[in-house]
């Protein structure tokens, strides 16, 4: 017994707990926190261990699951939890305000909330994009300040202003819990990355989660699992053939940059649509539900169609808050058009600072100005589909190149090599030479021609299968994770919005 006890001594003697805690208490802004780490999937174990403890205990339950949001967030952007408290303290006391005011009074409450929660996304994302732009109109020499941009803010700052827009509308009553408040606005699963959740979809469940049954088990691990290959298998490994292209196109032949693009447009598919995986994933493991983000966007027939499938929660908060409150499809055709545009060079805007998003944005815009002018006149049919979900996708992946290319240099030159530098030998040598990467882009076009029905059919049928089946199922899909993934795990592509 004595020497089983001297063992243990030996063996956790040899752990370094204070480099451990050192690490786990310490915060890191180049290296955020992220739902991939191991780090943070050990953490949320022991987390979810006295979750289930106190879940039948309200109000500890919710004050356990805010602490833990608040310091999932401290690990990512340290000092700036405290500015993000003190904007939820702030817009909660400005909510109160605005439901208890009428007339004039509330709609200059109205304006000052919304000004105060865009200030500090204005701060802290847009310095450098005015200083620059006033540079080269004013010939002035302003220095580029530098500044960290907190993780998240450009989410939960929209988050707010839907609540607090919601509150003057009359839509939803202002929470008199700031509690309830507070964990709308930290809930971790959505906090720095979306979605963009809305006070009326999640309100009401903060009081009253569900039991996690044999069914919402399998439909978290599931969604969990699946986000995870997503990411670390799939948009990982598509991003270092991405990063190689869009570092220097002059390198690559037009076939290989032709490449590329439709590799980035499946990247930041499966990197953002495997966060929101994750995210819901984790929700209704912790008893809520978030709305989908993604349903199959690539299988989109029109560039109208792909909005309503694509970044769901800010395509519909755009809608509501911007493209509406304008004018909507109410003041006539033209000015129909012009709300189109103006909607989507706002979510350009959102996403970066810089006018190659803005230029994103305005292509999108018109796009959806053109649809809606000439969708009646179109033909309909089955060919009319599939050649409208050709062009619609072509459209979009030519659009990402100005999404991610680091100046409108680099996407031009892109652009460039793929008009002028492509032959058919291009792809051939692509088959031999990167033969894994040319047979994982033929299955995700075969799988975006998937229709999407079908694969929420399939998604069902998995909850029929035996028990047993999951065990088998993760242990397979961790195996392969740990196998393939690469050992430097990079973040989430909307980390940086």
């Amino acid at each position: 017994m004595q020497q089983i006890i001297e063992v243990i001594k030996q063996a956790f003697g040899s752990i370094p707990f204070e480099q451990l805690l050192r690490e786990f208490i310490l915060y890191s802004t180049k290296e955020p926190w992220f739902f991939t780490e191991f780090s943070f999937l050990f953490t949320f174990g022991i987390f979810l261990f006295f979750y289930a403890l106190l879940f039948t205990q309200n109000s500890f339950r919710k004050i356990y699951l805010i602490a833990f949001s608040l310091f999932f967030y401290y690990k990512s952007s340290g000092p700036f939890l405290a500015l993000f408290v003190f904007q939820i303290v702030v817009d909660f006391l400005f909510a109160r305000k605005i439901e208890n005011k009428e007339g004039t009074s509330k709609q200059i409450w109205l304006g000052v909330a919304v000004l105060f929660s865009l200030s500090f996304l204005l701060y802290f994302k847009y310095p450098n994009f005015i200083l620059e732009n006033t540079n080269w109109l004013l010939l002035t020499h302003f220095e580029p300040v530098d500044l960290f941009l907190p993780i998240g803010i450009s989410f939960y700052t929209f988050q707010s202003i839907s609540y607090i827009v919601d509150v003057y509308r009359g839509e939803i009553r202002s929470s008199k819990s700031f509690l309830d408040y507070a964990f709308y606005m930290t809930f971790f699963p959505h906090l720095v990355a979306g979605p963009i959740v809305r006070a009326k979809d999640f309100l009401g469940q903060i009081n009253s989660p569900e039991n996690l049954d044999a069914r919402r088990y399998k439909e978290s691990l599931f969604r969990i699992v699946t986000g995870l290959i997503k990411k670390l298998l799939i948009a990982d490994y598509l991003g270092k053939y991405v990063d190689m292209v869009f570092d220097n196109p002059a390198l690559y032949t037009g076939g290989e940059n032709l490449l590329g693009a439709l590799a980035y447009s499946f990247q930041i598919y499966f990197d953002f649509s495997g966060y929101s995986d994750i995210a819901i994933g984790l929700a209704l493991l912790l008893g809520y539900r978030l709305k989908e983000n993604f349903e199959n966007p690539y299988g989109s027939t029109n560039v109208t169609e792909f909005w309503r499938k694509w970044h769901i929660s800010l395509s519909t908060w755009l809608r509501d808050y911007v493209y509406i409150p304008l004018g909507g499809n109410r003041k006539g055709a033209l000015n129909t058009y012009l709300f189109l545009l103006i909607t989507m060079l706002v979510g350009g805007f959102w996403h970066g600072a810089s006018w190659q998003f803005v230029c994103w944005g305005a292509a999108h815009g018109l796009a959806l100005a053109l649809h809606k002018a000439i969708h009646k006149h179109l033909p309909e049919g089955k060919w009319m589909d599939f050649l409208g979900g050709i062009f619609t996708f072509s459209f979009v992946t030519f659009c990402w190149i100005f999404f991610r290319a680091r100046d409108f240099d680099t996407a031009l030159l892109l652009l460039n090599q793929m008009a002028i530098a492509t032959s058919e030998t291009d792809f051939i040598g692509f088959w031999f030479s990167r033969n894994e990467l040319a047979i994982l882009l033929v299955a995700l076009l075969s799988w975006t021609i998937i229709p999407g029905n079908w694969k929420r059919k399939a998604f069902e049928l998995t909850f029929y299968v035996p028990s047993f089946f999951w065990f088998f199922f993760l242990l397979a899909a961790l195996q392969l994770i740990i196998q393939f993934r690469d050992t430097l795990v990079q973040p989430f592509i909307y980390f940086q919005f």
